[in-house]
């Protein structure tokens, strides 16, 4: 079945004077976001969609994604929009950590993107070529927005619309009692301690239950208000607030940043630099977490760096070790030594594969990572879905941006619950007690975003 032929349309607007993109937010129910420090792209509705499961699940969306791109023809863009990334057919992606989870693995191809980029601001519409009626005004009409004079605002008949108010929330247990954490934490310590594995990452989950639907749009803007310094993310039915860029491709040119090593947001800058920078235990999680990286990357990447000593990210809920790291992607072309084939300029792997190659850190499963893997699906007795996989977008030009789909938590069908997940490196020296604590801080993000409070 052939997929039908879309038409892409991009347009420069503006805001209004002291409007940020992520303003708009409350009043929008997005189908995808990737926002950080008021900029970024918001996808409203859905042009397309495709779902993929099991081991070939990076594989099968990079196939569907280049395919799609072929079917959709696009409107010359202004000279200010060309070559920027996200700008044009761009999908909203998010891929389960493990290939046996029953969730699906997405990309959404939203019919309205609004992005917002370095001063420059604008609009793209998605839709089929048959409609004749297909206007960047209508679309946006159909989400409660509209331009005039240039200038992107909510449409008239919807300006005085107040936004959802927040429903009442409870914090209710996840799939297992905490006495389940503590005593998985506990094995995990048993098990590095025999010397099966070096580190070990163990989640848990929490449930919020609300008395009216949650408002996706809300509940991102209350999230860019408290951590703008993370990347507010929704693909599918997964958002939240993730501090970590699991990698980002801007043509040939690759960037990551590796998060691991944690301490409480409460404590004081100063006791808190010494904690993560002077603390064996943290420098060693920390580094496990980076070096797994670049060891996975190494066969697509040709050269690739990573800052040294770390430094101490802040947030609102707790402090990080953080290494940066940056790279160039090898160029390849299968296709040029068959017999009979036309030449074919050597290009870089599809962005989706690069995030499968980075996929999973030690960050967010442990080392070795097959041994790792194992000790989670019998110790957590969870499936994860889309939390700690890669999550963010991709566009026509093969920029993207994945995170590590942390701080979050997933939607229901009914928009009533929102299953919450946390999670903890566990090392020589860990302590369950200490573990347990440090997923309560983790949670902070989102359990503060849907006003539920934790506890003991």
């Amino acid at each position: 079945m052939h997929a039908q032929f879309l038409r892409a349309v991009s347009v420069t607007v503006a805001l209004p004077d002291d409007v940020a993109l992520t303003d708009l937010l409350p009043r929008l129910q997005p189908s995808g976001t990737w926002v950080r420090h008021g900029e970024g792209i918001i996808g409203l509705g859905v042009a397309d969609r495709a779902a993929a499961h099991g081991s070939e699940r990076f594989a099968e969306l990079a196939h569907w994604w280049e395919r799609r791109l072929e079917s959709i023809t696009e409107d010359p863009r202004p000279e200010q929009l060309r070559d920027v990334p996200g700008c044009g057919p761009t999908a909203f992606t998010s891929v389960t950590y493990s290939s046996d989870s029953a969730a699906d693995s997405v990309l959404v191809l939203p019919e309205l993107v609004l992005g917002s980029v370095a001063g420059r601001t604008w609009v793209t519409v998605i839709g089929e070529q048959s409609e004749g009626d297909l206007t960047v005004e209508t679309v946006l009409d159909r989400h409660g927005l509209g331009i005039e004079d240039g200038v992107l605002a909510p449409a008239k008949d919807a300006a005085d619309t107040a936004p959802e108010t927040a429903p009442e929330t409870a914090l209710q247990k996840g799939t297992h009692p905490v006495s389940h954490y503590l005593q998985a934490v506990e094995a995990g310590v048993q098990a590095i301690a025999e010397r099966r594995l070096e580190k070990l990452v163990l989640g848990r989950d929490v449930v919020v239950t609300a008395d009216t639907p949650f408002s996706a749009g809300s509940v991102l803007a209350a999230l860019t208000r408290e951590y703008s310094d993370c990347w507010i993310y929704r693909a599918g039915e997964v958002l939240g607030a993730t501090p970590e860029m699991l990698v980002t491709v801007r043509g040939e040119r690759m960037a990551a940043r590796v998060l691991a090593g944690t301490v409480d947001g409460s404590l004081p800058n100063d006791e808190a630099g010494v904690l993560l920078m002077e603390d064996p235990k943290q420098r060693t999680e920390h580094e496990i977490a980076v070096q797994s990286l670049l060891t996975q990357l190494a066969p697509v990447v040709e050269v690739i760096s990573a800052q040294n000593p770390p430094t101490v990210l802040r947030l609102p809920n707790v402090y990080h070790l953080s290494t940066d790291v940056t790279g160039r992607l090898v160029k390849d072309c299968t296709d040029s030594g068959r017999v009979g084939a036309e030449p074919v300029a050597p290009r870089v792997p599809p962005a989706l594969l690069v995030a499968e190659r980075a996929h999973p850190t030690a960050a967010i499963c442990g080392t070795p990572t097959a041994t790792a893997a194992e000790f989670i699906a019998r110790l957590e007795d969870l499936d994860r879905g889309p939390f700690t996989g890669p999550v963010g977008w991709v566009d026509g030009q093969g920029n993207a941006d994945f995170g590590v789909a942390l701080r979050g938590g997933i939607l229901s069908a009914d928009r009533r619950h929102m299953r919450l997940y946390a999670g903890c490196g566990i090392v020589a020296g860990s302590e369950p007690e200490s573990e347990l604590a440090e997923t309560w801080a983790k949670l902070r993000p989102m359990l503060g975003a849907l006003r539920a409070q934790p506890v003991g």
